[in-house]
């Protein structure tokens, strides 16, 4: 199992294909979603920041951030399909989750009790 879809099926990302679609327009790529979104969480005491690139074209880059260390890019692709955000790397089976655009902040997964809230980085 690779680090990113170990990272992202920890974090309930992966593997809700079959879940209820967030209120989105239907678009191969909404432009709202190209960037660099990042989300900061607590593991044994320790803040992890999740970082996720969005570009354009599809291409996705994930990487992890601690106080002591920062792990590989990892590379993938991106779409959205019927309001939820599908993302997949090279090898792996593409999952998604619904998704939606608050206050300019990405909640991904769109799934009560079970929120991630990701911050636009310039």
């Amino acid at each position: 199992m690779t680090l990113l879809r170990r990272r992202l099926t920890l974090a309930g990302l992966l593997g809700m294909a079959g879940l209820a679609s967030a209120q989105q327009p239907d678009s191969a790529r909404p432009p709202v979603l190209v960037g660099h979104w990042r989300r900061t969480r607590i593991v044994l005491e320790e803040p992890v920041d999740d970082h996720l690139t969005l570009g354009a074209d599809g291409r996705m880059t994930t990487w992890q951030v601690k106080a002591t260390s920062r792990s590989t890019p990892q590379a993938g692709r991106w779409r959205v399909q019927e309001g939820q955000l599908m993302l997949q790397v090279p090898g792996e089976a593409e999952g998604g989750a619904p998704y939606f655009i608050h206050e300019g902040r990405l909640v991904f997964p769109n799934i009560p009790n079970r929120r991630q809230f990701w911050e636009r980085m310039p």
